[in-house]
């Protein structure tokens, strides 16, 4: 991998943006360290480090086989500031429920926000939760 690049992805505690990497780096620069195993796409815009997933578990998405912490990461990553951490995956944030791995993670974000579940992760609409408080 690029030096540069390796350094971004270390300093990132194995995890980069796209965004971020293409203000040091070349877009092919990625492509090959993605092409050669060294970065894997978790989600759409952000890499990681490939050593960090689980090997075990090939049959599950590229996101769920992160470390919790990393995966949380990850998620508010994509997300950009348009949502946060909720349900199961805030309570492992604040040590109340330790998150099972495999398990999907959980946002919240307004409808409007434009974000999407995928698998391994859902995508919660912040704003019917306002129109709708019984909900919970």
């Amino acid at each position: 991998m690029n030096h540069v690049l390796r350094k971004l992805v270390e300093r990132g505690g194995g995890l980069v943006t796209r965004t971020a990497a293409e203000q040091v780096v070349p877009a092919w620069t990625l492509q090959r360290a993605c092409g050669d195993g060294d970065l894997v796409r978790v989600l759409p815009g952000v890499l990681v480090a490939a050593h960090l997933l689980d090997v075990t578990r090939r049959d599950l998405p590229a996101i769920t086989r992160l470390d919790p912490r990393l995966g949380h990461r990850a998620v508010c990553a994509w997300a950009q500031g348009c949502g946060a951490l909720s349900h199961l995956s805030a309570l492992d944030v604040w040590g109340l429920r330790r998150h099972v791995a495999g398990q999907p993670l959980h946002l919240s974000a307004p409808a409007e926000a434009g974000l999407r579940s995928r698998p391994g992760w859902c995508c919660i609409d912040a704003s019917a939760l306002r129109q709708n408080p019984r909900m919970w």
